[in-house]
């Protein structure tokens, strides 16, 4: 609800107090509150939040994390990206995103949508390489119902022929506006790990690809991967208890699997290679998009926090809002980049959950060879010298400032929990995070880049002219790897 300004608020009371006639009596009206209301309540009468982890007997983890807000973000995280797809069933992942919230063997998809509208809530689901998610938002009030839509999309959709179909165009659709940012992260997991292994397959499915697509195969997938350990149902803004016994209720059903249906991440080795893709960009872009990335010990949970910091440090800038507070103007890449090349449209560091740390830029064609040269010589230089402790203090305040900000969204909350127990079956609270940024020395930025840096490196590119990108030979001897 739409607060009015106080200065508007009294602005007006004054208005009508010199129209309004007096009264010999003055009274106060107290308005009844609105129904469901709790009242409020001071925060020191309130437990701090927790994360809360139980499981139902079936093997389905349910966790809860109390947010005292009037709206609850709750859904299902299941294990079952697009890394597990294989080469017949490419796309599979993507169109089971689409169908999300379609109709089921309760309802059409106008009923569900519509029922959806009367709670005032509204519904999401996305995918990438390892998982897919279903959420829904709502009041708390409507917390039941709005579990039981998401039970019956996630474990009795229809499928339906015509639904299916459409939704294919547009997948095609999808394939064909994707920005060059989208093409160039899809171009690198190939390059790094090759186009048959599960990391370097497409996540979004190739347009020659989507005809192959039926029901069937759908069917097929979600009994081969909605089992119940290797889902994960997540609320934020709930009450836990009252949450589980609706996860009882409503997911009891899902099959408890068997041990070798376990969530377990499947694994490509790393090949270290290129990829080319000579192409017209929608939109008139006329950039030659590049990535140069190196696959890291991000498995390794003890590392992730001095990767991000990492990350941080050479930071991620555009040069038409690079020098904005808070926009990347003390970063490397900000700096030693943008701000020393006139050809250089943006530039950014990237980490990718299959582990691979990556600067990606765009830049005018004939800058091209200077863009990759200077990515390889920030990396190189995070190995050879220690970062200054001014530098380093600056790259973990951003990144504790932004962890916390993020987690002041009761959905990043929400998914913050759901993606941790997915893919770590464990859980780190915001208070740890940001004692294990604190923590971070030079040493250990010197050591992850090193470890990253000996693997070797892959390059991707993308545009209309790619010519002066130089290839994966002459980049390796620039390392003399």
């Amino acid at each position: 609800m739409r607060r009015t300004s106080r200065v508007w608020a009294s602005a007006a009371d004054t208005a009508a107090a010199a129209v309004a006639p007096p009264r010999s009596t003055p009274a106060m009206s107290v308005l009844p509150p609105f129904p469901g209301l709790p009242p409020t309540q001071p925060i020191e009468n309130l437990p701090a939040p927790q994360m809360q982890l139980s499981k139902l007997s079936n093997g389905l983890r349910v966790a809860s994390q109390e947010t005292y807000g009037q709206l609850c973000n709750f859904g299902l995280f299941i294990d079952a990206g697009s890394r597990i797809e294989t080469k017949n069933t490419t796309g599979t992942t993507q169109l089971m995103e689409l169908m999300a919230f379609k109709s089921t063997f309760r309802r059409s998809h106008e009923q569900m949508h519509m029922d959806i509208a009367e709670m005032g809530g509204s519904t999401m689901s996305f995918a990438t390489r390892d998982l897919i998610l279903y959420n829904i938002e709502v009041l708390r009030e409507s917390l039941e119902p709005a579990m039981e839509l998401l039970a019956e999309t996630v474990l009795i959709p229809q499928l339906l022929d015509e639904e299916v179909e459409e939704m294919k165009m547009v997948m095609e659709l999808q394939t064909e506006q994707l920005p060059p940012e989208v093409l160039l992260k899809e171009a690198i997991h190939e390059a790094a790990f090759g186009a048959t292994g599960s990391l370097g397959q497409p996540h979004y499915c190739p347009p020659e690809a989507v005809a192959n697509l039926c029901p069937r195969m759908l069917q097929e997938h979600r009994a081969q991967f909605y089992q119940a350990p290797r889902m994960v149902l997540v609320g934020a803004g709930v009450d836990h208890e009252e949450f589980l016994a609706l996860g009882d209720r409503y997911f009891s059903a899902v099959p408890p699997g068997s041990s070798s249906s376990t969530s377990s991440a499947i694994t490509s080795p790393y090949l270290g290679g290129e990829k080319r893709i000579q192409r017209e960009l929608a939109m008139k872009n006329e950039f030659c998009h590049v990535s140069l990335a190196w696959m890291t010990t991000w498995d390794n949970i003890e590392d992730r926090v001095p990767l991000c910091v990492m990350q941080v440090l050479l930071g991620a800038v555009q040069s038409f809002s690079a020098g904005g507070p808070g926009k990347g103007m003390y970063s490397r890449l900000y700096r030693e980049v943008l701000n020393r090349h006139g050809g250089v449209e943006a530039a950014e560091a990237h980490i990718e959950a299959s582990g691979l740390f990556g600067i990606m830029g765009a830049c005018s064609p004939e800058y091209a060879t200077e863009l990759v040269y200077s990515f390889a010589s920030q990396f190189a230089k995070l190995c050879d010298q220690d970062v200054s402790e001014e530098e380093l203090s600056r790259a973990r305040n951003m990144l504790k400032c932004n962890v916390l900000t993020c987690l002041e969204s009761h959905h990043m909350v929400f998914e913050d929990i759901g993606q941790q127990l997915l893919c770590d079956s464990t859980y780190i609270s915001p208070a740890e995070v940001c004692e294990r940024i604190d923590r971070v020395t030079a040493a250990d930025i010197r050591r992850v880049a090193t470890l990253a840096l000996s693997n070797g490196p892959s390059i991707a590119c993308i545009g209309e002219d790619i010519s002066r990108v130089p290839d994966h030979r002459m980049i390796k001897s620039w390392f003399r790897i």
